[in-house]
């Protein structure tokens, strides 16, 4: 089976106190991309004692992998099962980007093997199981357009899809959430906002709105470890871009427009400028 993982950008993201369990209570709206990296799941023979999880990235940390594996366990330890899989990893989202690719490729591998398996599964269920791995993961199971609250645990799906376009440029060095979580947790400058007003500029397709009051707390700890994503910001601006924004914890910066020939002129400007670059759109269900 093939299991399509994509990508996603945080239109906005507000983070809040630091929780006794090591999360930070977050609002923020993720958005899902067509950009994508695809899995490759298979069950393996009844004799089989472990899951095998390859990548045809090898930049990718073992990190990353241990995602898939552990979402694994998780769901064989809710469910009962007993099979063992062969999963493989297509890499196309950038890493260490904010995109969510991790998390991605674990929500992913979930979803295909629940399917082959036929089980069925409550949102519960699914949240708890994410959750048990990361906080982007419950969102990434689900891969909707989806306002998250408290740990990433509390999930509004949105019925609405951006018609817009979406450039993604990011510098040639990523960042560590880790780093960028304590940089924030000491920062002065941590920027806030108005998460419902984000949601309803989002359901008007007001670019313009957007342009003006996206937010992400983790943006400026971000460019105080990497200030280029500040010239990435201002670059696309300049461009044309009528909303830009850094995406999660860095170091991709999205931009939206209306513009098609804006969109494509600058995949190629940028990609001429040894950034990584993706010309995408929000994934339509």
């Amino acid at each position: 089976m093939i299991e399509k993982a994509n990508a996603k950008i945080n239109l906005s993201l507000d983070i809040k106190n630091l929780r006794e369990d090591g999360y930070h209570n977050l609002e923020t709206i993720m958005l899902p991309l067509e950009m994508h990296d695809s899995l490759e799941v298979q069950k393996l023979p009844s004799h089989a004692k472990d899951d095998f999880v390859t990548c045809d990235d090898y930049s990718l940390k073992i990190t990353k992998y241990n995602l898939v594996h552990r979402i694994i366990n998780a769901a064989r330890e809710k469910r009962g099962f007993t099979e063992h899989f062969f999963i493989n990893i297509h890499k196309n989202i950038f890493l260490q980007a904010g995109l969510g690719g991790g998390s991605a490729d674990a929500g992913a591998a979930l979803r295909a093997i629940l399917k082959i398996l036929k089980i069925e599964a409550t949102k519960e269920d699914l949240i708890d199981i994410g959750i048990s791995i990361g906080s982007d993961v419950p969102w990434a199971v689900f891969n909707k357009p989806t306002l998250l609250k408290r740990k990433g645990d509390v999930l509004e799906f949105i019925d609405h899809t951006l018609p817009f376009y979406v450039l993604l440029v990011k510098p040639f060095d990523g960042l560590s959430t880790k780093d960028v979580f304590e940089t924030a947790d000491k920062c002065n400058d941590v920027v806030h906002g108005d998460i419902n007003l984000i949601k309803d500029l989002y359901l008007k397709d007001d670019l313009e709105g957007l342009g003006k009051n996206v937010f992400n707390s983790l943006e400026n700890p971000a460019i105080e470890l990497l200030p280029e994503i500040s010239n990435i910001i201002e670059n696309l601006k300049d461009d044309g871009f009528e909303c830009v924004r850094m995406s999660g914890s860095g170091s991709c910066v999205f931009a939206l427009t209306n513009d098609k020939k804006l969109w494509k002129r600058c995949e190629k400007k940028y990609t001429l400028e040894h950034y990584q670059v993706c010309a995408t759109k929000f994934l339509r269900k």
